[in-house]
């Protein structure tokens, strides 16, 4: 079972929200423009998603494992379900962080809460970034952000990245 806290329902019910918006779409660079337009920097869903987030870490239901000390720290909010079109959502604290190298078997989805000015995940700041399905990357974050990741099935492969990029 996963963690839960006095304001995870409430972060449940605004991501089935976001879910409804993605459900359907092929995760591109239309996706990502929607994501930004409907959800993104500005609107009241990222404010309170910003909120939420922030909320869950406090209450132990966001970012919950230590996977590198406390600057690399990642938890899971949700099982695929209907109710989230299929994908777990992720929740992750990183500070100045080459993560795990893995592929995104069918693409990844993901918010970007910046905690310090010019805090960026994979180059980008605040706001919606989506990766096509087999995309591979080192989840790199600089300065401290807080992620929330959308895996369409759960599923994404941790493997040894390729030599050229070590």
């Amino acid at each position: 079972m996963l963690p839960t806290g006095t304001h995870k329902g409430e972060m449940l019910a605004l991501l089935h929200a976001v879910c409804d918006g993605i459900r359907g779409h092929a995760l591109d660079a239309d996706l990502e423009s929607k994501l930004n337009r409907e959800f993104g920097v500005g609107t009241q869903s990222y404010a309170s998603l910003t909120r939420l987030m922030k909320a869950g870490v406090e209450e132990g239901w966001a970012a919950y494992i230590e996977i590198d000390g406390t600057d690399y720290r990642r938890g899971r909010i949700a099982e695929p379900s209907p109710e989230t079109a299929g994908m777990s959502i992720e929740s992750g604290l990183l500070r100045d962080v080459k993560g795990q190298y893995h592929c995104h078997t069918n693409g990844e989805i993901n918010m970007i809460i910046p905690l310090e000015a010019g805090a960026q995940f994979c180059g980008h700041g605040a706001g919606w970034r989506v990766f096509a399905p087999l995309s591979e990357h080192f989840p790199t974050v600089t300065k401290r952000a807080l992620i929330l990741y959308f895996l369409p099935g759960g599923e994404i492969e941790y493997r040894p990245p390729p030599a050229d990029r070590d």
